[in-house]
């Protein structure tokens, strides 16, 4: 994704951007983009293991690559017209200095959220960097060039990245940028607002269809024309490499010929019992009623997660096709091979039903949910927290109660009671991330509710605020405790694999599988706990977000996978999403034109999975 500006500290980089797009030169336009920033001087603190914190006011964002030092960057991202082409982007850095200091700067770590409390002083260090005598990162610029949408309309992003600090590690000495000048100009055409309407379709196996019908009728009466297309047709019809991708090519021309938004992946896998999940290293079809893209990004034991986000990338560069198999062997989303846009172009969600059962199930729930409005739903104004410690205390509080006062502040206009099931109530008498707990709360209903910390298929969990002592959390098998009924919320899960749908009871509980793991521990996983949740006949949730793969942490609360959990919250609170798909797109976008999407970035975003009606309205129609 990321493409690198080779700039000479004395010189002005003109670098010719967005490829082909097929437009008339008498009909086109030029536009300009001027914009100059100016930074402090590097801050420099102790931060763990002896090591030392650079950080810069101004630069908000990290370089996060692991065992290697992390440094502050500078992230801005100008929004151009999707017709943009021969983009002239000029860096100039206005002065350059350097530093000595006393010591290393911290190399960076990522944690697992599905691990124990790591070791703060045990550092995983890259040592071929730290001995070295060249600049580190070995260019002071970087760019992004992507496709997506901002409110609602296509455009182009263009991300620019500064590394306002360098280090050489060897000499123990920083340079640093006192600022730059940014120029952009491009060439547009001016084709005005598109035409994208609010339709639904709803892609599901024709054993689904009439049982969907339902929910397509309520869709059509409340105003959003829906339609149902049938895995079956698409296969037949469509052409593509493999299943997932004639579907999204199918999502692709939908979405060109008639403007359609919303698509719904209306099924999961065949059965709860057994099922050979994966065909091959990037998709399943033959098990599945919907199939699924599987990428190749690295991140442990944990590459190859499940990935909705390539149905709704529908775009790169140029209004080109993103195949997420830019080279063509069959492999998709090799981190390092294939260019990966990422920004999402339309608003995909799945649930994931293997039965008929199911399906009626959560249709009925969700035409119970819209056919009231959020003035009939008390409370839909209450949101429940749920978190203790994480990995560490951040600012004398857990960090994943950090993390949760932050999406309370976010959603501060929309909430008139905050509920907080928090490890650090154990000294006051107040609510904890128990068993007993967390149902208790939950009975009592709410619009919305989070849960984090760390997490499996089947279950969440968190630390008390000292020792390694776990809460007790929550698990699957306890869910018949959730009498919440239909005071349903949407819930957000910060954990690892709690949404990974590809579990069924024999796979999960057979630990001898060599090339298969799901992460149960030996537990009988009949669906995941984000499904699970929906799946509750007598309360539960009616939307869930949540990974398919590991979840990740770094040094700050917020960062990496709970940044995106946290934009989920902004984007309701403060953006304008005002639908599951809505929110879950705008805190990709968000998380995307904000920070440097390095391998593990990548990871985080793809796994991202979403479990809803895309088109549902936060608390139902007015």
């Amino acid at each position: 994704m990321k493409k690198i500006i080779p700039i000479l500290i004395v010189g002005m980089l003109v670098l010719s951007g967005l490829g082909a797009v097929a437009l008339s030169s008498e009909k086109m336009n030029t536009g300009e983009i001027i914009d100059s920033v100016t930074f402090s001087n590097p801050s420099i603190s102790n931060a763990k293991g002896n090591y030392l914190q650079i950080s810069v006011d101004e630069a908000k964002s990290w370089l996060l690559d692991e065992g290697k030092p992390e440094l502050p960057i500078y992230v801005k991202t100008f929004i151009l017209p999707k017709t943009a082409r021969n983009i002239q982007i000029e860096l100039t850095p206005l002065e350059i200095n350097s530093m000595e200091i006393s010591g290393e700067i911290v190399p960076t770590q990522f944690y697992r959220i599905g691990y124990d409390i790591p070791d703060e002083n045990d550092f995983i260090k890259d040592e071929l960097t730290y001995a070295s005598t060249e600049l580190y990162p070995d260019t002071w610029y970087s760019h992004d060039i992507g496709r997506g949408l901002k409110d609602r309309e296509p455009v182009a992003f263009i991300k620019i990245i500064c590394h306002v600090v360098r280090y050489a590690p060897a000499e123990n000495r920083i340079e640093f940028l006192q600022g730059m000048d940014i120029r952009i100009t491009y060439d547009y055409e001016d084709i005005g607002t598109t035409n994208s309407d609010n339709d639904l379709i709803i892609i599901t196996p024709a054993r689904f269809e009439s049982a969907y019908q339902k929910l397509a009728d309520h869709k059509n009466d409340a105003g959003v024309s829906t339609t149902i297309k049938t895995v079956e047709d698409i296969l037949d019809e469509c052409e593509g490499h493999d299943a997932p991708e004639q579907i999204k090519y199918f999502i692709k021309d939908m979405h060109e010929t008639e403007g359609t938004m919303y698509f719904l992946l209306g099924a999961g896998l065949k059965s709860m019992i057994n099922a050979d999940d994966k065909d091959d290293h990037s998709q399943g079809t033959k098990d599945w009623l919907v199939p699924v893209r599987y990428t190749n990004i690295p991140r442990d034991d944990g590459h190859g997660v499940i990935s909705d986000l390539y149905y709704s990338d529908i775009y790169e560069e140029g209004d080109n096709f993103s195949s997420w198999d830019s080279n063509g062997d069959g492999k998709y989303a090799e981190w390092g091979v294939d260019e990966l846009d990422l920004y999402p172009d339309v608003f995909v969600s799945r649930l994931p039903c293997r039965n008929i059962f199911q399906v009626k199930r959560v249709v009925k729930k969700i035409i119970n949910y819209e056919s009231t409005s959020p003035d009939n739903k008390p409370w839909f104004r209450t949101m429940i927290a749920n978190a203790g410690r994480t990995f560490s205390i951040f600012e004398g509080q857990p960090d994943g109660e950090y993390v949760c006062d932050t999406m309370f502040e976010y959603m501060d206009d929309l909430i008139d009671e905050e509920v907080r099931v928090y490890a650090s109530n154990i000294d006051s008498g107040g609510l904890v991330p128990t068993p007993e707990d967390i149902p208790k709360a939950y009975r009592e209903g709410a619009g919305y509710v989070t849960f984090m910390g760390h997490g499996f298929p089947i279950g969440w969990n968190t630390h008390w605020p000292t020792g390694s002592n776990w809460t007790g959390g929550i698990k699957l098998y306890s869910f018949w405790k959730l009498f919440n009924r239909d005071e349903l919320p949407v819930v957000v899960v910060g954990g690892c694999h709690n949404a990974l749908f590809n579990v069924s009871l024999l796979k999960s509980i057979n630990q001898n599988l060599p090339t298969h793991w799901y992460w149960t521990h030996g537990a009988a996983a009949p669906v995941c706990m984000n499904w699970g949740l929906i799946l509750v006949p007598w309360g539960g949730a009616i939307a869930t977000a949540g990974c398919t793969g590991y979840g990740i942490g770094g040094s700050h609360p917020i960062v990496l996978s709970s940044e995106l959990e946290a934009n989920f919250f902004y984007e309701i609170g403060q953006g304008n999403a005002t639908t599951p798909a809505e929110a879950h797109h705008d805190a990709i976008t968000k998380y995307i034109i904000e920070n440097d999407i390095m391998m593990t970035e990548a990871f985080c975003i793809t796994e991202w999975e979403l479990f809803a009606d895309p088109s549902m309205i936060f608390g139902g129609y007015e």
